[in-house]
């Protein structure tokens, strides 16, 4: 196992369809990943991001990720958040849980060298537990605080990605640019060239 290069990616949205919602909030950390669950950050980079004319941000929006409209005022627009995250992210593995979500709003030919789902990398390791964040974070004693809020979830996912690498590469579990689709949680969205992986179980939290 080499240690690479990642950038850890979270956004947060008026809503789930990439053709009709924004986003509201893009976070992300640089960090070198390697052996034994060895993590150097190497920087942070976090922006909201303000909304066309006319778009507001639903109640139920707020109130899971706590975003409002005042913090949105002065943010850049999304063009020049995805600038400044592709500069950002150069040269690195962009690594995201339930990565399809945030590819189809920021696509993945902004990112160079491929990626990472921790979401699929914890179905492809645990078939038969629950693959969300939250669970998969506490199935191995991970810290998340503040859920919803994309930084804190970064930080999350860092961690989980540093686990589940090595799990990973000691199984020889092929995970890179691999997506899960099921018949519970469909895929709605395939990054460009991903591998789809279809996984049967009974229990997954939405």
């Amino acid at each position: 196992m080499e240690n690479e290069i990642v950038t850890v990616i979270d956004i947060e949205t008026t809503g789930l369809d990439p053709q009709h919602d924004h986003i509201t909030e893009i976070a992300a950390i640089r960090a070198e990943v390697g052996p034994g669950g060895y993590i150097r950050e190497i920087g942070r980079f976090q922006t909201y991001v303000s909304l066309p004319p006319g778009v507001e941000i639903p109640e139920f929006i707020t109130e899971l990720t706590g975003i409002k409209a005042e913090d949105l005022r002065g943010a850049p627009h999304i063009a020049s958040a995805k600038t400044s995250l592709r500069r950002f992210s150069l040269e690195s593995t962009v690594v995201a849980h339930n990565a399809p979500f945030d590819l189809s709003f920021i696509p993945l030919p902004l990112f160079t060298l491929g990626f990472a789902c921790t979401r699929a990398m914890s179905r492809l390791i645990d078939p038969d537990e629950n693959a969300s964040l939250a669970p998969s974070c506490e199935r191995y004693g991970i810290q998340l605080n503040g859920h919803h809020r994309a930084m804190n979830d970064v930080e999350a996912t860092l961690q989980l990605y540093a686990v589940l690498k090595e799990k990973a590469e000691v199984n020889g579990i092929t995970y890179r640019n691999v997506v899960v689709d099921s018949p519970e949680r469909p895929l709605t969205y395939t990054p460009p060239g991903a591998i789809v992986r279809t996984i049967m179980k009974t229990k997954e939290a939405v």
